[in-house]
């Protein structure tokens, strides 16, 4: 099955630890997801060095007529979408429509945070954005600039490394 991803799991290496292999950048596939943008409005719980335990702010998708998200595929199996559903907790495994670059519509599925977003949004964890960085780095150039353009400010940043509360997603990420 393919699986459309648009934020860490960009990165090889983040990626492999769920799914158990790195994923060489040749096997992430630029697409774009219409009717959809990018938004820094999926809320988890992280243990951040620099400001303790806090929620943080990840990317999602949010539905967005007239626009679309970038992104790439990646073929996953059954038992590495059940990691992933771990990895991914308050996402949920939508199905999807995606266009590749000739214009061809793909099938496939997307982490979609579907809950309700508080009304004031938590910070982004800037080694969240320096984790997609790394593996933009590795993808088509003109992917990445795509990429950057179609993101969001976030509302504010902290540094330091994280990690992840729960103890399933911090397994897999």
């Amino acid at each position: 099955m393919k699986l459309f991803v648009y934020g860490s799991l960009l990165n090889p290496d983040s990626a492999g630890r769920a799914l158990k292999r790195r994923p060489g950048p040749e096997q992430l596939t630029p697409v774009t997801l219409p009717g959809y943008r990018l938004i820094w409005n999926s809320i988890s719980r992280i243990h951040s060095a620099t400001a303790g335990e806090i929620d943080a702010s990840f990317l999602n998708l949010a539905a967005a007529p007239g626009v679309s998200a970038p992104g790439c595929l990646l073929d996953i199996d059954a038992d590495e979408l059940a990691r992933l559903c771990q990895r991914e907790k308050g996402y949920v495994a939508r199905e999807i429509d995606c266009l590749t670059a000739t214009g061809e519509v793909v099938a496939a599925l997307a982490f979609i945070d579907e809950r309700p977003p508080p009304s004031r949004l938590p910070p982004v964890l800037a080694a969240y954005l320096a984790k997609i960085e790394a593996g933009l780095a590795l993808l088509p150039p003109d992917f990445a600039v795509a990429w950057r353009a179609a993101l969001p400010p976030p509302q504010a940043l902290i540094d330091g490394d994280y990690y992840f509360v729960d103890g399933a997603q911090r397994d897999n990420t």
